[in-house]
């Protein structure tokens, strides 16, 4: 008796602790997406390590630094900071810093 119980602890234990990593791997935490900014927004100006955007709605100006690692795209293609142009329609995705872009997508201003 004592080694039936004995044997059905331990296929028990075998058969339960493997799959307990797996049910932790499932329940992965999920990052936040990226914040972005409206696309009614444009460039009001360019500075060395940063751009000054228009936002669109609520009327306001916002500032983002720029960095090595901010990937930067006008018409789709890819640019760098000296490419960017004031009056420009812009599209900026932040990292967890509010006021850092980690993209910023500048369309040519329209004619």
């Amino acid at each position: 008796m004592k080694k039936l119980l004995l044997l059905t602890i331990f296929l028990s234990t075998t058969l339960i602790l493997p799959a307990t990593p797996a049910i932790a791997k499932s329940k992965s935490k999920k990052t936040a997406p990226a914040a972005t900014v409206n696309t009614n927004d444009k460039i009001s100006a360019v500075h060395l390590t940063s751009i000054t955007v228009s936002v669109h709605s609520p009327p306001t100006s916002k500032e983002y630094k720029v960095t090595p690692a901010t990937t930067i795209t006008v018409n789709g293609q890819p640019k760098t900071l000296k490419d960017l142009a004031t009056g420009m329609d812009v599209t900026v995705t932040t990292a967890a810093d509010p006021t850092t872009a980690v993209t910023i997508d500048a369309k040519s201003a329209k004619k």
